[in-house]
């Protein structure tokens, strides 16, 4: 009960941000505005603040590589169960790409519960799964959507990642943290200021988007099962293979049983998938997810820490 007491304040933003929707000051695609200032200027300012003031380690190395072998054997069980969506590829997609996590949906929570160090193991986590959305998610967008005009461009999704504004925060925090150079000044002050942002306006951007329907129940439950059930526990047997241990095996675990990110939504809109399906799948992994990360974290800290 003190995990939910504690979290309280991020789910009542959450639904702030459902207030926002419902009443009509921003619609879906204004909504996409507030997670692209999320994107590039909240969350990296998070990261670097985060994995900054850490302390790293070799085993912290495996995270990024568990977070993005993940999605691909997900991905892969994914399309070898869905073959009867053969003439419906536009929801066959959204299954396949919807394997990106919200990892932003646990940064206020690891911060809570396990303080900075907690918000830089995720952060370090993300960066795996940055990669699978930018090549890997792209390239199935493309080749699963309904306005692929061209062959595809993979040099156009691996620039993806090296533009990545997370990939780039991730590299400046290490850097920083292997160098010993403290974030201050000027500076520091900033980033510190907007990485306080972060919590608020990506809780609210996710109560944005939540928009649960009763269509294609059975395909939301199959992507709950293998996403968040499955990949949990791949993500256990993946920690417990390279021997972590600690709040590195819990991030490798949560990590991997997070909802559908908001990549799923905007490469639906941009390359033809269903993207109806890909909200309400969101929406209704993000309120499982919201059970999930008030339990799952206590529970694996009673064994783990």
């Amino acid at each position: 009960m003190q995990g939910l007491a504690d979290a309280l304040p991020v789910l009542i933003l959450i639904g702030i941000g459902v207030l926002v929707r419902v009443s009509g000051l921003v619609n879906a695609r204004e909504g996409l505005v507030l997670t692209r200032v999320v994107y590039y200027v909240t969350i990296p300012a998070a990261i670097i603040v985060s994995i900054a003031s850490a302390q790293l380690t070799l085993a912290k190395a495996w995270l990024p590589v568990i977070s993005l072998v993940v999605p691909c054997v997900l991905a892969g069980i994914m399309y070898l169960t869905t073959r009867r969506l053969l003439k419906q590829p536009e929801l066959r997609g959204v299954l396949l790409v919807g394997m990106v996590v919200l990892a932003v949906f646990a940064y206020p929570f690891f911060e809570l519960f396990y303080g900075p160090d907690g918000l830089a193991n995720m952060a370090i986590y993300d960066v795996g799964n940055a990669i699978y959305a930018g090549p890997v998610a792209l390239t199935l967008a493309q080749r699963f959507g309904s306005r692929r005009t061209a062959p595809l461009d993979r040099g156009a999704a691996w620039g993806r990642i090296a533009r990545s504004p997370l990939l780039w925060a991730a590299i400046i925090g290490l850097a920083a943290s292997l160098l010993r150079i403290e974030v201050r000044g000027v500076v520091g002050g900033t980033l510190r200021r907007l990485a306080n942002a972060n919590t608020p306006l990506a809780m609210v951007s996710v109560g944005i988007f939540l928009r649960p329907r009763k269509g294609h129940m059975g395909l939301v439950a199959q992507f709950v099962g293998l996403r968040m059930v499955l990949g949990g526990l791949l993500g256990w047997g993946l920690g417990a293979l390279v021997g972590l241990g600690g709040l590195d095996m819990i991030t490798a675990i949560v990590g991997s049983s997070l909802p559908a990110g908001t990549t799923a939504l905007i490469y639906a809109g941009n390359e033809g998938l269903d993207a109806e399906f890909a909200a309400s799948m969101i929406s209704f992994t993000v309120i499982i997810g919201a059970l999930v990360i008030n339990i799952l974290p206590h529970l694996l800290a009673r064994v783990y820490l």
